[in-house]
């Protein structure tokens, strides 16, 4: 494929260095436009998609510096390499120019291999930086999609039931994030919720949690307890995933006993709000991934009418304010026990702009929460 020419533009009033500097880059095959006054050369710099300009620094009319401060502060043409054409003795319009945002400058009379090493350089500079911001373009588009995913697998809205409402709230701490939140409803009428967090941040993290997912949606429940589920999980995922692991909680919620089953994977506790009391519910059992041998256990408890289960994640308590200190779990429960007029959304609304009021907006982990409020 036959490479591009870079296009330079050349400003200065005198014809004979105009001349000189055309031949040099002519000669090796540079594109060249020519501009003899500011004016000019604003416009053609706005028309033309250059590569770089040399600048003379004495101009009739607009000089050279004002030239490079119009040019520098559009954003068509600000990121347009800028070397400055300057005679010897021209030393404090240099450093003015190089302070305007020029990048460089050739001296007069113009060397012929010192004034093709410094447009070189700098083309390439230009160059790398364009593929820079493409890249980072590239990954921020990539980013946005993998978002979009996941949040088509992070369950936001849950089956209406006559006998209880499901609110969620997720705010991950980069673009992806690796907590998870998933359901499925199965064929008895039960309702199974996978509640975990993924080590980290970022893609990485989020990968894993995607994985996770995916094994708990094509997974057969039906005649698993939420302890065996857990393992199935662990067992599926330990033989492709050995840098990050799960803190994970399981729940089976039975409607018609109102009864809930549950097992945790390194997680800390939720809470059973009953009227203004809250009751921790937990069990023992090791992070999924963390170790070759996964150890859980069940437990179960009944559900009364208007009880409340409120699942959280670590990022909403390991949070720091500006002095580094943390809010911590008690401080956090204060903040639930002091909400409990505010029900569904608005609960979960509440803490998290309380939570986030204390770290004066900054997210230092994923924010996951989800609140199970029975009718």
């Amino acid at each position: 494929m036959k490479q591009i020419s870079s296009k330079i533009l050349v400003v200065d009033d005198n014809e004979t260095n105009v001349e000189i500097i055309t031949h040099i880059l002519l000669k090796q095959n540079y594109e060249v436009a020519v501009a003899y006054d500011g004016e000019y050369a604003i416009e053609l710099a706005e028309a033309l998609d250059l590569d770089l300009i040399l600048l003379d620094i004495l101009l009739p009319g607009i000089s050279g510096l004002d030239v490079a401060k119009k040019l520098l502060s559009q954003e068509k043409t600000k990121n347009i390499p800028i070397l400055f054409l300057s005679a010897l003795n021209e030393t404090k319009d240099i450093v003015l120019g190089l302070e305007t945002g020029a990048v460089d400058y050739v001296t007069k009379p113009f060397q012929e291999a010192e004034i093709l090493a410094r447009i070189r350089t700098h083309i390439k500079i230009k160059q790398l930086e364009k593929e820079r911001i493409n890249l980072l373009h590239a990954i921020h588009k990539d980013l946005e999609l993998a978002r979009s995913n996941q949040q088509n697998l992070v369950s936001f809205h849950f089956p209406p039931s006559k006998d209880y409402k499901i609110y969620s709230s997720y705010q991950p701490m980069d673009l992806v994030g690796g907590d998870l939140i998933t359901y499925d409803l199965l064929p008895s009428g039960d309702l199974d919720i996978l509640f975990g967090d993924v080590t980290g941040h970022g893609i990485a993290a989020a990968m894993v949690s995607l994985m996770a997912i995916i094994t708990f949606k094509t997974m057969n429940k039906a005649f698993l307890s939420p302890s065996e589920c857990l393992y199935w999980i662990h067992n599926t995922l330990s033989p492709m995933i050995n840098t990050h692991f799960i803190s994970g909680i399981y729940l089976r919620y039975n409607a018609q006993n109102k009864l809930l089953s549950y097992s945790m994977a390194g997680h800390h506790a939720m809470v059973l709000i009953r009227g203004n009391q809250l009751i921790k519910l937990g069990t023992k059992g090791f992070c999924l991934m963390m170790f070759p041998q996964l150890m859980t256990e069940n437990s179960e408890v009944f559900l009364q009418e208007k009880d409340r289960l409120f699942l959280f994640s670590d990022g909403m308590f390991e949070v720091p304010n500006e002095a580094e200190e943390y809010l911590g779990e008690q401080e956090f429960y204060d903040m639930v026990q002091s909400s409990l007029e505010l029900r569904g959304r608005s609960f979960l609304d509440s803490l998290q702009s309380r939570v986030l009021a204390y770290s004066n907006g900054a997210i230092a982990d994923d924010m996951t929460m989800l609140v199970i409020e029975l009718e």
